[in-house]
């Protein structure tokens, strides 16, 4: 809730010091806050679904002896996606982009449990530049956020191309921003 005030009256700029800014705030925001909460509502009902298929399907391929890596590293993806307090984190545009992660993922758990050598093939180099980039203890916050949803995307690109990713993204791509990540 506190993440649907934040967004709504832009507290995160600045924080209101006076009382004729404090009410500025409040008249500006007010109007908008039942709008904005819809928002946040109606990104996590689109969510939902695809999060409840995704480890249904984890659940079903653990039963079969193929596909461990990607079930494990799809399994240390989830977490990552979705860490127990989202909302205070994850901004409402990044969570639109939650349903198609979640498809992405399905779909390479399929194809991973049919053909586990050619997912651990398209992994390998990904787990070697996720490894490099957790390693990192950047200064630029705003810099190490950002590539930290280009992996995301980079997902998309190797595990279920066909989903397709906003902007164009690589291997080649995010080895330089990590690379450059300071």
């Amino acid at each position: 809730m506190i993440r649907v005030f934040d967004t709504n009256f832009e507290l995160s700029e600045s924080v209101p010091r006076d009382k004729q800014s404090f009410e500025r705030v409040l008249a500006a925001g007010t109007p908008r806050l039942h709008g904005s909460f819809l928002r946040f509502v109606e990104a996590i009902k689109a969510v939902a679904p695809e999060l409840e298929k995704s480890l249904r399907a984890l659940d079903a391929a653990s039963k079969h002896p193929s596909g461990k890596a990607a079930i494990t590293d799809l399994y240390a993806q989830l977490e990552q996606l979705f860490p127990t307090d989202l909302i205070a984190h994850v901004n409402l545009d990044r969570l639109a982009h939650y349903p198609r992660y979640l498809r992405a993922a399905q779909a390479r758990l399929t194809r991973a449990v049919n053909d586990p050598r050619k997912d651990s093939d398209k992994l390998a180099p990904f787990a070697l530049l996720w490894s490099a980039f957790k390693k990192k203890q950047p200064n630029d916050r705003a810099a190490a956020e950002e590539l930290r949803w280009m992996f995301e995307e980079l997902r998309v690109a190797i595990f279920a191309p066909e989903l397709k990713t906003p902007t164009p993204v690589s291997l080649q791509k995010v080895t330089t921003a990590v690379a450059a990540l300071r």
